[in-house]
């Protein structure tokens, strides 16, 4: 096929997909993907706040009403129920201690089925220390489906970190299956998934400095590569990719407070010419602070790429700030938090198409024991999106109460 036909049947596709499917890795083009924080703690933190606890089980149910199942541009009202359970273990074995977390969770729409959402993941790892060292094996698997996306995930990391001393050098290696499930869409390009399986890999090395009794300096590097199980998708291009990158980081911990910064650029390399090689930046800041003996505040703001996959670009840049804060009630707590993101796109150096998308997400969730194991929750939440390609906009109000029963023993 004439690049030339190759590239206006790539855009026309990618056009149709964007403007109906939208469904790609990207967290902040999926509408109904979050970037705020997870209200209810999670299952380790059940754990270490338990004296002696080795394991934590927790079951939960709620009742709910959106304006926007999904969300989707179809903008359908439902109410749903949420059902979800968690399982955590700890095991000192030989080799180390092994921690197992399990995860199921589902959401299911009283008069949207299509946008009925599920997730069952499972993690395992396996850590040692010895000698001023750790050496940490993970293993996680996850699979998941929504309105817009079937996702299995499987991934496996290996890293070593010295832990004492003034300087601290670390090695991480790791590689994740993303195995895309095809989409009921008539229209084969979105229906058909097969195209999009990948293996990410990356060799990261570092090392890790006390600079004062507070502050700690980071310095590493790697190596990120993208390799698709199909040499090229269905509008013929290759968008495998590896890309170099040093990171730099800062850290600060004081008596009131936390402070991260990293810094982490690329120097991105494409098979295919269609996509422009260049450097890429990205940065995370993340801080909180103790306002109180009750009330917590926190915030960060990152800057990054993403891989995309039908779509008129080669990376998806993303802006996202967050801030928040939570506060203890008696046993009970309350946060407040909202989240702001942003997102550019690649064009391909040849077609003058450009797309801006943003997002705006404010909750107010809360926690209450009721008895020693049962505890009332709620969680009231908006969110807005819009985007320039189409001239799209779509909201949504969502409300829910339900109980969580959790127990550590």
């Amino acid at each position: 096929m004439r690049l030339e036909n190759r590239l206006l049947l790539f855009v026309f596709a990618s056009s149709f997909v964007i403007s109906f499917a939208g469904a790609h890795e990207a967290l902040a083009d999926k509408i109904g993907a979050s970037n705020l924080p997870r209200p209810a703690p999670g299952l380790k933190g059940r754990i270490n706040d338990a004296d002696g606890a080795t394991s934590a089980a927790v079951l939960g149910g709620s009742l709910g009403f959106t304006s926007n199942a999904g969300p989707t541009l179809a903008e359908v009202p439902s109410a749903f129920h949420d059902r979800a359970f968690g399982y955590a273990h700890v095991f000192s074995t030989p080799l180390g201690r092994l921690d197992l977390g399990l995860n199921l969770s589902e959401r299911r729409y009283v008069s949207f089925q299509d946008a009925n959402e599920r997730v069952a993941s499972l993690a395992m790892s396996l850590s040692k220390d010895w000698a001023g060292q750790q050496t940490l094996l993970a293993f996680a698997t996850s699979a998941g489906r929504d309105v817009e996306e079937r996702l299995g995930e499987t991934s496996v990391s290996l890293s070593h970190a010295w832990t004492s001393g003034r300087l601290r050098p670390y090695l991480k290696a790791e590689t994740a299956l993303l195995d895309y499930r095809d989409l009921p869409d008539p229209f084969q390009p979105s229906g058909n998934q097969d195209d999009r399986d990948r293996l990410s890999s990356r060799l990261q090395a570092g090392m890790r400095m006390t600079l004062t009794e507070h502050v700690e300096l980071e310095l590493g590097g790697g190596v990120d590569t993208k390799h698709y199980l199909t040499r090229t998708d269905d509008f013929g291009v290759r968008r495998g990719s590896v890309s170099l990158f040093p990171a730099i980081g800062l850290a600060y911990t004081g008596e009131t407070g936390t402070l991260r910064g990293l810094y982490m650029p690329f120097w991105r390399d494409f098979r295919d010419d269609l996509f422009a090689d260049g450097w890429h930046h990205g940065y995370a800041v993340e801080g909180e602070m103790k306002l109180s003996d009750t009330l917590k505040a926190f915030a960060s703001a990152r800057y990054g790429f993403e891989e995309t996959d039908f779509l008129i670009a080669s990376a998806a840049y993303e802006s996202v700030a967050i801030a928040g804060v939570v506060w203890t009630v008696g046993k009970g707590t309350l946060s407040l938090a909202a989240s702001q993101t942003r997102r550019s796109y690649d064009d391909l150096d040849l077609v003058a198409l450009a797309r801006f998308d943003e997002k705006f997400e404010v909750a107010l969730s809360g926690e209450m024991p009721l008895v020693e194991d049962l505890s009332l929750n709620g969680r009231i939440g908006y969110l807005d999106y819009r985007s320039s390609f189409g001239d799209i906009r779509t909201d949504a109000f969502t409300a829910a109460i339900g109980l969580t029963y959790a127990v550590a023993q």
